[in-house]
């Protein structure tokens, strides 16, 4: 099921940065072994949370609803130095 266009997602995907290594393994990993891999917030969803918190550079996130730590590692990427993120997850 896409929400925007495949032609939109395409262009999105060639304009916008490559995620680091470790997100790429847990993508990986989720699709591979989790039951709702669909849940992950995605390389496009991840890199605008990355974007906007390198724009206000956060002291502190509070993540409710962590599943498998993709978007708060992107969001933790804008952290100021010394800030801190806490995630908070029912399922695990």
């Amino acid at each position: 099921m896409h929400f925007i266009s495949e032609e939109l997602e395409d262009y999105c995907s060639q304009k916008t940065s490559k995620g680091s290594d470790l997100l790429q393994q847990i993508d990986r990993e989720t699709n591979a072994k989790v039951l709702n891999p669909r849940m992950l917030s995605g390389h496009l969803q991840g890199r605008l949370l990355s974007m906007i918190s390198k724009m206000i550079k956060p002291t502190r996130i509070l993540e409710i609803g962590t599943y498998t730590g993709y978007s708060a590692l992107c969001l933790a990427e804008g952290l100021a130095e010394g800030g801190k993120i806490t995630t908070i997850e029912k399922n695990l």
